[in-house]
């Protein structure tokens, strides 16, 4: 808990010190953090949860620049064999729709924090800023933030997104009578501590 708290102190304070150097963190993930892809067809709904235990395995810098903390290195790789709809078609279908064979992972790299200012200069909440990749085509979204009690930053919120905006092509079954929607939702649920 200690170490959690001092990326937290970090987050809370940095801003009020001018220059600031950037600073390095081993960050990590808390095993509660879930990951899940909604969508639809013409008759059903559907989502896919991420099975695998999600982390970061390099260093990641913060900085601050203009009251925004930029982080370099914040970057989550996740499987797209391990999201699972509990139904093994559709799974094989997902896997193809994404171009799994060519681009394996779905890659969510945290590039900045905006914390929202309080009375004295304290914050509880933000925004952060979210490069996703996906089949090799970036897109920047805007997700919300929470300073936790428990010392945890959490990172939360439900991103509508274009399939055909990242070059997918949204499957159909029989003959074309049950058709995907070209539209998911990309639901995250993050915790992050550190241990430095």
């Amino acid at each position: 808990m200690k170490a959690a708290m001092s990326l937290l102190s970090f987050l809370a304070g940095v801003l009020f010190i001018i220059p600031v150097s950037a600073q390095q963190y081993r960050i990590f993930i808390n095993p509660s953090s879930r990951v899940t892809v909604y969508g639809s067809t013409n008759v059903n709904q559907f989502k896919f949860r991420y099975t695998e235990s999600i982390s970061i395995d390099r260093p990641v810098k913060v900085n601050s620049e203009n009251q925004i903390l930029k982080l370099s290195g914040c970057q989550i790789d996740l499987k797209i064999h391990a999201f699972d709809s509990g139904n093994p078609i559709m799974n094989k279908d997902f896997r193809k729709m994404l171009n799994e064979d060519e681009s394996p992972f779905i890659q969510v790299n945290l590039l900045s924090l905006a914390p929202e200012w309080e009375r004295g200069g304290s914050w509880r909440r933000g925004k952060v800023e979210v490069l996703v990749e996906i089949n090799t085509i970036a897109k920047k979204f805007v997700f919300d933030c929470t300073l936790e009690n428990t010392g945890s930053l959490y990172i939360y919120g439900r991103q509508r997104i274009s399939l055909t905006e990242f070059n997918l092509t949204p499957p159909t079954r029989m003959m074309g009578m049950v058709r995907v929607s070209e539209w998911v939702d990309l639901d995250l649920e993050l915790r992050f501590g550190t241990d430095g």
